[in-house]
């Protein structure tokens, strides 16, 4: 290649270079009147291009071309010479192959269409034997021909040696310029804290865990089989069924079967709840079966009881639902009443009903507990009615009256609800009789299931898969119930997760965790019963049960159970004939193979998976419990509803009891789920405590992962989580130095993680704040304070902030330094973050500084007003609070500390802070022990001027600047948080002079009270307490007044606050200025001892400052008044109140609630860690839809060229293709490079069109209202601040003060620049304002077309910050940020700029590919980078001359790549910087071809061509490869004079194209300077009238030109129409 400068770009652009070639042709060689010739068309079509080589968007393909063909001529020349074999050198096909792929590439440019002929002819001589060196003569003839019209040129090579040589910065690397694909491009404000709010992530809870676990305590057996005697209503049939408790009753005699039978039944029941007492009744009469249901009741009290009743030897139950018993001699059958039976039982009982027509028990019993209940719930309400009067004549005695009597009609009245009904058969129905199944079928399947599913499965025929398999040999089966290991075992393991599945798949979940999670003896009945009513439906019986279930008999799960049972009787004749071994059954791994096609599915339409309760099972296996855990993870990582299945299913116990393995496999899948349920219930915490040191095991272990490190931290985090005993339980395991070991590590989730654990860890919880503090991990966190990723950066604030508010008791001078210590450097770290998030977090921390620093904060805001030389009186009695604000002025912002400084030097930073006047000179401090200390005879002139004795330069004054600073935010958000903690204190400082004025008017006359004027608002719904001198007592109100109107007499607003701050004794002074004074006075800024927290007495305030939902600040304060000697300071176990909350910890935890695929990569290594990037879903509509405008990115870059040069007239910009009137003169124009749309900026308000829909999007003050979703919404904000603050915009009416009379709302300030972010995907819109405030939008939608001006479509505020925040008073509004917050006017808003840029504007430069925002201009005096992405200052390059700064800085190309920033200056010059270098080495070179300020300086496309001009109408334009004299570094090419009356300058970046603008005509140049077109007034017959252009831009790749005039116009001016 011939330049050095472009190897690099040439060389990474190959592809994209010839495939674009048809941007730089100059036609079809077909359409050239030159030689016939083939060498004369071939070279005539080199020259051509190599005239426009020096203008070239990118390398022209002949450069590549030749390249290539040098390359192969020498390698083939190097292979002839050394070829030594006889035949066909390899090399020679590898030429060939270099040829082809050649001649491919070019064959997509049909302007290479002769040197592609040449090139064939090559290869197909080169092809043929023997003809290796005549093809090899006809390659160097080409490329001695293309060489001698395209000369090569190592100029430029040379000058960087020189460069090199004279010692300047290294550019033999520098990228000019070069592009790359988008689909390699990154995206900008693509993380979450980007699109989506800072909130909990919100979701439906559910409950599982089981409020009322029960038991069944005791077993009542009643037996009605009078053996011999068959009842005389039942015809059995011969043979008949005889077994019961599978003994038949004829084998013994009848007293001996009775007992056999009962105690066999009591052992059956004794499998599923051997704890339980049992009484058996055999044969009993009414008598007997009362006594027994009683004395069980009464032992069991609250416990449920089982009643079991065998009916087969009685008569069937009557239609009332009577069963039947024996009187004492047997010889009547007795009826016995069900009512009777459950009045005995009691409630909460359970019935098993073995017996025909079983049904007609059940049917009686339902209208019956109706009834009861509806009597019930009229008895309660009657109790309450009465008790209700009852409570009203009696007081507290009534009240205690009513519960007595409410305790004993619940005792006396019991619900029915919990009773349990389980019947053999409906009502019509009699029981089987089948000889091979037992006579009680139904009490068979409910206590031994798998030898009745057995025996019936071997009855089946149709089912019968091993015939040889007898009755007998199922009562042989080997093993125990409760061994797994055995074949009885594992068949009821699997029954167990069989059964479980088909109820949790078929039953409503609350009835599932009723009747298979609260009882242990239920859930086995219930699963038992399952079997029940498939076995006794195929003998035509539906048995019955209360609650009723759904039928189950026929779910797909019976098959599967079907297929164990075969498997299983396919190995017992060979166990039990040949003691073969058990082999275990494939059951469990073929579910988990099925629950693992289901997961992998990926259905968002999909059912849940019915295995979840086998996986349930399988956790119980060893061989099989690493695979269930994995899958159990990935089917909890599909989001919270998954959660809420695995703990309704009944996950929980089964995970907690794997904690105690000490299994290495399982640590990381056991860290994953519980991490999964701990962010959907974090409640769980209370029973992880226990187990906390696993977690930290994971979490101190290195080599785990960091993916697993991170949830291990999480989890430690929710356990300490405003939990006392898990605090104390980690704080004594080694947490905190584990936590801090790792604070640096590569992940950035991690670092955050562990900041929010250490921050949680010493929340309210002192001990372990001193523990931190002795390991200083304050000063380790402040490293993450400048962390690249801003999660990180606002954990560690939050660390901080917890940190500061954990002491309560401010009597220790060390706590006092540390927490000042701490907040200066939070402030002057983060205090001017690109990050909103981190910003709110800081106000947030900010706040417990004001909350335990009150007074000095107050003495500060007093201060201020007072400096502004506004008297006591004045103050008092001024209407509106703007009216001081006005004539304030801010206060010194930097002090600076020097770290370790003692306590005494913290506390003078302000110097020697002399007292003027009496009583103070020895105390310059200001710290009082007694009001009488301080309190001088001085009057409102002596209050004024006794001000100045508070060092202004104190610590509290730069915090009191921050959170102003902070209240003045561009993000409405971080204004509304920060303006909260302003009204705070302004409530607090005003409460007792307002108080005192309300009270001196009121007793001067009742007319003038009810004429003052209107105080400053606040808050209704909140509280505030101050300190104030005097004991409590003195004039008080008697009620509370509006906030805002006529003060009543004795009863207002402020003495209402005055009196519960318990400072009324300031009242019956009746002088509002000697309140002042001693209010100056006894309020030091420097007093620490003077100062208390505000906290809630017998109120933990567990949520402050998580985002907890809390109630309206009322807080007791406990500042030590003037006239107190004690500090009133927490007490222990009391937490501070918040002022302001966040809900930054929500939203991260959410991080973990959220589905796999919505959190970032978990990819490891150095360059993935400290990125935030979603997984690539290749199926996902959103990427598709990118695809296909990628597609449409290279069509318009393909074709635009190609376009423009087969216009008849290349320079016809005389045809105005669209325009649009606006509401003020345009001040910027500029066209998106691949939407149809024109940006269009006046005042303080960009307008986007829509050339397509017909349509215009607004962004301003007006579109915020409301609309920003990026860190919104979901705080405890005030009552009248948050809408103002939120909507951001000036009212009307002029009253720009907030709804609490603060801060008022901060205005835009007029637009100076507009970029295009994401501009090849779908565009954000970065606004950079006068005052330094840059804001990114982005649209809803497309509007309809009827939308318009007035009526703007919506649009989110993505992120706004001060990018500036220095900037020249003169040209744009200057943020002041004394207390009381007024907005100086500056210039007006109105105004317009000369020029295209105007006069020391805002200017900006958008890097898509580094992500970089350069920002310049403002009267700063250097160039500052923005890393967008990680929202991070990355350097101020110094402009070199302290005189100049930039007023032009060199757009880029969306996605081109350089390492270069041009800038030009107000003195006229143009320099070059490399940004990769060192701020003070940055600069390359300076080009100072112009005396003016430089009104237009670009970099064409290919990076290496300068075009400038300045306001003097001069205009250059210069090659960076032409000059040897390293002086000047650049080579003038043309140059020429466009009029000193320009007003804008602009050129394409592409084609040679330059437009200049002035007050009569728009002037279309070519790039040597010759004029092409001009655009006048009145141009053509029906054209536009044209006025003053004040903007002109040409889009970067189509041949359109955007100009805005003066006269309220948009125009654009193209050849070809915009669509």
């Amino acid at each position: 290649m011939t330049s050095a400068v472009r190897a690099k770009s040439a060389t990474a652009a190959v592809g994209v270079a010839v495939d674009e070639s048809s941007g730089s042709s100059n036609g079809s060689v077909g359409d050239q009147d030159v030689a016939s010739s083939k060498e004369a068309v071939l070279r005539y079509l080199i020259r051509t291009r190599y005239e426009q080589y020096v203008f070239a968007p990118w390398d022209d393909p002949i450069i590549l071309i030749i390249e290539q063909l040098e390359h192969i001529e020498h390698r083939r020349s190097a292979a002839l010479g050394n070829q030594v074999a006889i035949g066909r050198d390899p090399s020679q096909e590898d030429s060939l192959n270099d040829l082809g792929k050649v001649i491919s590439n070019m064959r997509q440019d049909q302007s290479l269409v002769p040197i592609v002929k040449h090139i064939e002819q090559i290869s197909d001589i080169q092809a043929s034997n023997g003809q290796e060196l005549a093809s090899l003569g006809s390659l160097r003839e080409l490329i001695q021909t293309i060489r001698e019209e395209w000369p090569r040129d190592d100029s430029i090579k040379q000058r960087l040696k020189e460069i090199q040589i004279l010692g300047m910065p290294p550019v033999w690397n520098l990228c000019f310029g070069e592009r790359i694909r988008d689909d390699r491009c990154p995206l900008s404000l693509q993380t979450k804290r980007h699109k989506e709010r800072i909130q909990a992530m919100m979701y439906e809870r559910q409950t599982w865990r089981i409020r009322e676990r029960m038991k069944t305590a005791s077993v009542a057996l009643v037996l009605c089989l009078n053996i011999g005697v068959d009842p005389p209503d039942v015809v059995k049939i011969q043979p008949c069924s005889r077994l019961e408790c599978w003994i038949d009753p004829s084998s013994v005699s009848p007293p001996k079967a009775m007992e056999l039978i009962g105690s066999n039944l009591q052992m059956q029941y004794e499998r599923w709840q051997p704890r339980a007492r049992y009484k058996k009744c055999n044969d009993p009469t009414v008598d007997d079966v009362k006594k027994l249901c009683t004395s069980l009741r009464r032992n069991a009290k609250g416990e449920r009881i089982l009643f079991h009743y065998n009916g087969h030897g009685v008569p069937k139950p009557t239609a009332n639902g009577e069963i039947w018993v024996f009187n004492k001699t047997f010889t009547q059958y007795i009826p016995l009443s069900i009512f009777e039976l459950i009045t005995w039982m009691s409630a909460p009982s359970i019935y098993v009903y073995d017996c025909s027509n079983a049904g007609i028990i059940i049917n009686s019993f339902q209208p019956y507990a109706k009834q009861h209940e509806e009597e019930l719930e009229k008895a309660l309400a009657a109790a309450q009615q009465r008790g209700g009067v009852q409570q009203l004549v009696g007081g507290s005695g009534g009240a205690a009256n009513v519960a007595a009597n409410q305790v004993q009609l619940t005792n006396q009245m019991v619900s029915y609800k919990n009773c349990i009904h389980l019947a053999a058969c409906a009502a019509n129905e009699i029981l089987p009789m089948n000889a091979q199944l037992p006579a009680d079928l139904f009490t068979s399947c409910l206590t031994t299931p798998i030898n009745i599913a057995l025996k019936w499965y071997a009855m089946q025929e149709k089912l019968g898969m091993v015939p040889r398999i007898q009755s007998e040999l199922i009562d042989k089966i080997p093993g125990k119930v409760n061994d797994r290991r055995t074949m009885m075992g594992e068949l009821n393991w699997i029954f167990t997760a069989i059964t479980d599945t088909i109820a949790w798949n078929t039953l409503p979940r609350e009835l599932f965790q009723r009747l298979f999670r609260q009882d242990l003896l239920v859930a086995s009945l219930f699963r038992n019963f399952l079997l029940a009513e498939r076995i006794l439906r195929s003998h035509d019986c539906t048995p019955v049960s209360l609650p009723a279930l759904p039928p189950c008999y026929r779910h797909p799960m019976w098959k599967a159970w079907d297929l164990v049972v075969d498997l299983a009787l396919q190995q017992l004749p060979e166990i039990l004939d040949h003691n073969a071994p058990y082999r275990q059954l494939p059951f469990f791994e073929h579910q988990l193979t099925a629950f693992q096609v289901w997961l992998d599915s990926e259905s968002e339409s999909r059912t849940p998976p019915e295995q979840l309760p086998i996986v349930l099972q399988v956790l119980l296996s060893q061989v099989h419990r690493l695979r269930a855990l994995e899958l159990l993870a990935r089917f909890l990582d599909l989001g919270p509803w998954a959660v809420n299945l695995a703990l309704g299913v009944g996950i929980f116990p089964y995970v907690l009891k794997l904690l105690q393995s000490s299994t290495r496999e399982l640590r990381p899948v056991l860290v994953f789920i519980w991490a999964k349920i701990l962010a959907v219930d974090p409640s769980c915490q209370v029973d992880l405590v226990k187990e906390y040191k696993y977690f930290l095991s994971v979490l101190q272990d290195t080599s785990v992962s960091k993916e697993h490190r991170t949830l291990s931290a999480f989890v430690l985090s929710s356990i300490v989580h405003n939990f006392l005993l898990g605090q104390t339980s980690a704080l004594q395991g080694p947490l905190l130095s584990i936590c801090l070991e790792q604070l640096n590590d590569g992940s950035w989730l991690l670092r955050q993680w562990l900041a929010i654990c250490l921050g949680m860890l010493w929340q309210n919880f002192e001990k372990a704040r001193w523990s931190g503090a002795r390991d200083l991990a304050h000063e380790k966190l402040y490293v993450l304070l400048r962390d690249s990723i801003p999660e990180v950066r606002a954990a560690a604030v939050f660390a901080l902030g917890t940190f500061i508010s954990s002491v309560t008791d401010r009597s220790e001078e060390q706590a006092n330094n540390i927490d000042r210590i701490i907040a200066i450097t939070m402030l002057e770290t983060v205090g001017e973050d690109m990050s909103p998030l981190v910003r709110m977090e800081l106000a947030a921390a900010l706040q417990w500084m004001v909350v335990l620093f009150e007074s000095q904060f107050v003495a500060v805001y007093l201060a201020e007003h007072m400096r502004g030389h506004v008297s006591a009186a004045s103050f008092v009695m001024c209407p509106d609070p703007r009216d001081l604000t006005s004539s304030t002025h801010s206060l010194e912002r930097h002090v600076t500390i020097r770290r370790g400084a003692s306590s005494s030097s913290i506390s003078n930073m302000g110097g020697a802070s002399t007292s003027s006047g009496t009583g103070s000179s020895s105390n310059p401090l200001g710290r009082s022990k007694s009001g009488s200390g301080s309190s001088g005879g001085r009057g409102a002139a002596g209050a004024a001027g006794g001000t100045n004795s508070i060092p202004f330069q104190s610590i509290f004054t730069k915090l009191w600047l921050g959170i102003c600073n902070l209240a003045q935010d561009p993000f409405p958000r971080v204004a509304a948080i920060a303006q909260e903690i302003v009204e705070h204190v302004r409530d607090t400082a005003l409460c007792p002079i307002m108080a005192a004025k309300e009270a001196t008017m009121a007793n001067a006359s009742e007319k003038c009270s009810s004429l003052s004027v209107s105080l400053p608002p606040s808050p209704n719904t909140r509280v505030n307490y101050l300190s104030g001198g005097g004991a409590p007592g003195g004039a008080g109100a008697t009620a509370e007044s509006p906030p805002v109107g006529a003060a009543a007499s004795g009863a207002s607003h402020w003495a209402q606050k005055l009196r519960l701050s318990g400072s009324g004794a300031c009242i019956a002074a009746g002088d509002p200025q000697t309140i002042l004074q001693r209010k100056l006075r006894t309020s030091s800024i420097n007093d620490e001892t003077d100062s208390g927290p505000a906290y809630s007495r017998g109120v933990a305030g567990a949520g402050a400052g998580l985002g907890l939902p809390s109630g309206p600040r009322e807080s007791t304060h406990s500042a030590r008044s003037s006239g107190s000697e004690s500090n009133h300071y927490l007490e222990p176990g009391h937490s501070l109140t918040p002022i302001v909350l966040t809900e930054f910890i929500p939203w991260a935890i959410s991080y973990f609630t959220r589905p796999g695929k919505e959190r970032y990569s978990s990819a490891e290594g150095s360059a993935e860690e400290g990125r935030q990037r979603f997984p690539v879903d290749r199926n996902s509509t959103e990427l598709r839809r990118r695809r296909l405008r990628f597609l449409r990115n290279d069509f318009v870059r393909r074709h635009a060229g190609r376009k423009h040069q087969e216009l008849m007239d290349p320079y016809g910009f005389d045809v105005c293709v669209w325009n649009r009137k606006t509401q003020f003169t345009p001040s910027i124009v500029k066209l998106l490079p691949y939407e149809p749309q024109i940006a269009v900026a006046y005042r303080e308000k960009v307008l986007v069109y829509d050339f397509q829909y017909n349509s215009v999007r607004t962004y301003g003050a007006e579109s915020v209202g409301g609309n920003f979703t990026g860190y919104s919404s979901g705080y405890g904000s005030g009552s009248g601040s948050s809408s103002s603050l939120n909507g951001s915009t000036p009212r009307k009416s002029g009253a720009h003060t907030s709804g609490g009379g603060g801060f008022p709302a901060a205005p835009f300030a007029r637009v100076s620049s507009i970029e295009f972010i994401n501009a090849q995907d779908m565009a954000l819109n970065l606004v950079a304002h006068e005052d330094g405030v840059v804001r990114v939008w982005q649209s809803s939608p497309p509007a309809s077309s009827g939308t318009s001006e007035d009526t703007p479509s919506k649009a989110r505020l993505v992120t706004a910050w001060t990018a500036l925040g220095q900037v020249n008073q003169h040209n744009h509004r200057q943020r002041s940020v004394a207390s009381g917050g007024s907005i100086g006017k500056g210039a007006d808003a109105s105004g317009l700029s000369s020029g295209a840029i105007g006069s020391g504007g805002i200017v900006t430069a958008w890097q898509q590919c580094s992500q970089h925002l350069v920002i310049g201009g403002g009267g700063c005096r250097f160039i500052r980078i923005w890393d967008v992405e990680r929202e991070l200052k990355l350097a101020d390059i110094p402009l070199g001359r302290s005189e100049t700064c930039a007023r032009v800085l060199s757009p880029y190309l969306p996605n081109m790549r350089s390492d270069v920033i041009l800038a030009g200056c107000d003195d006229g010059s143009v320099r070059l910087f490399d940004k990769r270098c060192p701020p003070q080495d940055a600069g390359i070179s300076a080009y100072r071809r112009h005396s003016a300020p430089i009104l237009h300086a670009s970099l064409r496309g290919n990076g290496l061509v300068l075009v400038s001009g300045c306001t003097e109408g001069r205009i250059s334009v210069a090659d960076l490869r032409g000059s040897q004299s390293p002086i000047n570094p650049f080579d003038v090419v043309y140059e020429w004079d466009a009029g000193a009356d320009v007003t804008a300058i602009t050129s394409h970046q592409l084609e040679d194209t330059v437009a200049c603008g002035n007050a009569s005509k728009i002037v279309i140049y070519s790039l040597d300077g010759r004029q092409q077109k001009v655009l006048r007034t009145n141009e053509g017959f029906i054209g536009p009238k044209i006025g003053h252009p004040t903007y002109l831009y040409f889009h970067p790749y189509k041949a359109q030109l955007a100009v805005g005039f003066v006269d309220n116009t948009v125009a654009i001016y193209s050849p070809t129409p915009v669509l």
